[in-house]
């Protein structure tokens, strides 16, 4: 090899590790360090026969250290060629690109055959050895080495077939163990459990036994919970309930919906299952705990029974609670933020907190869904909840409610569906006033529809005038116009038809 050999070899290293830095930084993904080392051995290689071979004491050295040399650059450059040819045609173009998996250790051992192949070569061709011999010694020592490491070539063929199926971070069961890949090795899987234990498999026990892979083709995996409820609580009611329930549950993919069903019919009450949807598996133990919190949640609210075991005896003692009068006189004072619950005096006060009840709802779940009908007027005690107005597939924020604020006040006036979606952001506690609740305290004056009426008429005009800036006498003709009219639909609501003003 002649030293103007020698130094294009050197420029060339340069130039092709530049190139392929390029190529790749470009595609914002980490430089491969294979190629780099070979490039500093060979360029090292080269530059020691570039010295030998300038030197004037060239003649001094063995003939067979300068053939020695030469083979060594030689083959210093083509494991170079090698791991640019591996990085750029498999890594990029086949992996990359192709999407084709080709495990490390394949592309591993075929540069390492690809080297021996080119040091054969050099090998007869620089030092002229007997390509005979070079090739019948490598042949038995394969056969000899097959023989006696079988199995562990069977584990080595098995880890790469594993290698299609799974990949490190999935989620895998393998007979019964199970948990997240964090290495595929040559002969093992590594896994790592729930409990946080390090459990290593042999690849051709994996493969024999079989694998169930969580996170492949898709993450999407379905998760069920069983629940009970009495007898008294209809199917339908506790099938919507539980499909409530689970779609306001932080984890719970939006589609497919979760779907409740009726499993069977037990001694103590309906088995019920419902099924849900989830994106990480590896969190399904919480997810799981989460969706049955808020079934009880939802059941304690609707008044849904989970049932005992009705052969068993149970001698309940009642928790220690708030005393009634506490509790009641708490409810009152919340009425009272109500501007048109504030003009009732405090025996209607009173009695309109004895129909009343607190509900308590947990982040996410929506207190009333937008254009469904209802009766109730919602007083938040605690907590936050959104105000969202929804379209066919948008959904949009409009307001923020807090403690001592209220909504729902026209369905529990008028019956009308709810204009806008509330949904709690926080844990929501909240105070329920229903029409039913209302007609106690106007029952005894009927006279106080008309000034509840008058009362939220004023406050919605104001507002009116306030979006359009009403001239005062437009704001005036409207806001006595729209009374009339509210106080109609009002009486309507609870009496079924106009009355006629009292005298």
């Amino acid at each position: 090899m002649s030293v103007w050999m020698a130094v294009a070899g050197l420029v060339a290293v340069a130039i092709i590790l530049a190139g392929l830095s390029a190529l790749i930084l470009r595609r914002g993904r980490p430089l491969p360090s294979l190629p780099f080392y070979a490039g500093g051995i060979a360029a090292l290689l080269l530059l020691m026969v570039a010295t030998v071979t300038q030197s004037e004491a060239v003649e001094s050295f063995p003939p067979l250290f300068r053939s020695a040399l030469e083979v060594l650059a030689w083959l210093g450059a083509s494991f170079f060629i090698f791991t640019v040819l591996d990085a750029v045609i498999i890594g990029e173009w086949l992996i990359e690109r192709g999407k084709r998996y080709i495990p490390d250790v394949v592309r591993h051992l075929l540069i390492g055959a690809e080297v021996v192949a080119a040091g054969v070569l050099i090998l007869w061709l620089v030092m002229g050895v007997n390509l005979v011999a070079l090739v019948a010694l490598p042949t038995v020592a394969a056969a000899m080495v097959g023989v006696a490491l079988k199995d562990t070539l069977t584990r080595f063929f098995s880890g790469i077939e594993l290698g299609k199926i799974v990949k490190v971070g999935d989620w895998i069961a393998v007979a019964d163990r199970e948990g997240i890949v964090t290495h595929i090795g040559m002969e093992h899987v590594t896994l790592l459990t729930r409990t946080q234990d390090v459990v290593c498999l042999p690849n051709d026990l994996v493969i024999q036994n079989g694998v169930t892979n969580f996170s492949r083709p898709s993450q999407l995996h379905l998760r069920s919970v069983y629940v009970e409820a009495a007898y008294r609580a209809t199917p339908e009611l506790v099938c919507a309930v539980l499909e409530e329930a689970a779609s306001s549950v932080p984890g719970v993919a939006t589609e497919p919906r979760p779907i409740a069903m009726v499993t069977a019919f037990n001694e103590s009450g309906i088995q019920y299952r419902i099924k849900f949807p989830i994106l990480d598996y590896g969190q399904y133990p919480v997810i799981e705990s989460r969706v049955r919190t808020y079934i009880w949640h939802v059941f304690s609210r609707r008044g849904i029974e989970i049932p005992f075991p009705q052969r068993v005896v149970h001698q309940m003692v009642a928790p220690e609670s708030e005393p009634p009068e506490e509790s009641l006189e708490r409810i009152v004072q919340q009425l009272t933020g109500v501007d048109f619950l504030a003009m009732l005096d405090p025996k209607q006060l009173s009695l309109l907190a004895q129909g009343s009840r607190k509900e308590t709802y947990l982040p996410g779940e929506r207190v009333v869904r937008q254009g469904e009908a209802g009766d109730v007027l919602y007083v938040v005690v605690a907590g936050q909840a959104d105000v969202r107005v929804e379209t066919e597939r948008l959904s949009k924020t409009v307001a923020t409610i807090g403690a001592g604020q209220f909504f729902g006040e026209m369905s529990l006036l008028t019956g009308e569906p709810r204009s806008a979606t509330v949904a709690a952001t926080t844990g929501l506690e909240v105070i329920a006033v229903g029409k039913a609740a209302l007609m106690r305290v106007v029952e005894a004056d009927h006279r106080l529809l008309d000034r509840i009426g008058e009362i939220v008429a004023r406050r919605q005009a104001v507002t009116m005038s306030a979006k359009a800036q009403l001239s005062q006498e437009a704001a005036s003709l409207s806001a006595a116009t729209h009374t009339r009219s509210l106080i109609e639909r009002i009486q309507t609501f609870f009496w079924g038809k106009k009355r006629a003003p009292l005298p």
